[in-house]
């Protein structure tokens, strides 16, 4: 008998993690997203900070979840694999537009002030929500990761936008060299991209608030 295979649509739960100052007017939005395995809960208490300085900051979980450790049964979330690589960036894209809709309902955002950060794996979907959705970012924060070959090539396509690259001289999982490199292909294409390294590793250091507060002020 013949397999068919085929796929449909379904309705899927997902997860964020939000923090909001209290102030009765119109903040920026910083949406933050996860690298590989994290969990939004945890990772947006990075950018308290942020939040400090009156920022809305938004974490929305990866939809895909995983046991990182089958003994300790500890649970991870990632965004997506090379399987059905170009669905699961429409799904994506889908996904921060609804967020993004669900946010302006919760609270008061500045719609001219709306930016996406991305960690690790998470850089490669900051740069697809920048390409493929139809939330209104300003500005983008690519940190510890690099530049998607898919995006590189339309990158003079897509709509000028301020970009920060944070990235650590001793990292060893994306090496500084993926940073330089970035910066390479967006100056050549013609949009303002900022290169800010520190001494440190595969993480957000806190140093680097300063820098994409600075960005968000003055964006």
């Amino acid at each position: 008998m013949p397999i068919l295979t085929g796929k449909m649509q379904i309705d899927h739960t997902v997860y964020y993690a939000l923090s909001a100052p209290a102030t009765e007017t119109p903040a920026p939005l910083l949406f933050v997203l996860h690298g590989f395995g994290q969990v939004a809960a945890e990772f947006i208490k990075v950018f308290e900070p942020l939040v400090q300085r009156g920022i809305v900051v938004a974490a929305p979980q990866a939809p895909h979840q995983f046991y990182k450790s089958l003994v300790e049964r500890s649970v991870g979330f990632s965004w997506l694999t090379r399987y059905e690589r170009e669905q699961s960036i429409q799904d994506f894209a889908a996904y921060m537009e609804k967020f993004f809709a669900h946010v302006q309902r919760e609270h008061r955002i500045d719609t001219n002030h709306v930016f996406v950060l991305g960690f690790s794996q998470g850089v490669s979907m900051a740069y697809r929500m920048w390409a493929h959705s139809r939330v209104p970012l300003a500005g983008l924060i690519a940190c510890g990761g690099d530049l998607p070959p898919d995006i590189a090539e339309s990158l003079r396509r897509l709509p000028a936008r301020r970009v920060l690259l944070v990235h650590g001289r001793r990292d060893q999982i994306v090496p500084m060299h993926k940073a330089h490199e970035a910066q390479a292909q967006l100056s050549a294409a013609g949009l303002p991209v900022e290169l800010f390294e520190f001494e440190g590793g595969h993480l957000i250091p806190p140093e680097a608030m300063l820098q994409i507060a600075n960005l968000i002020a003055s964006t």
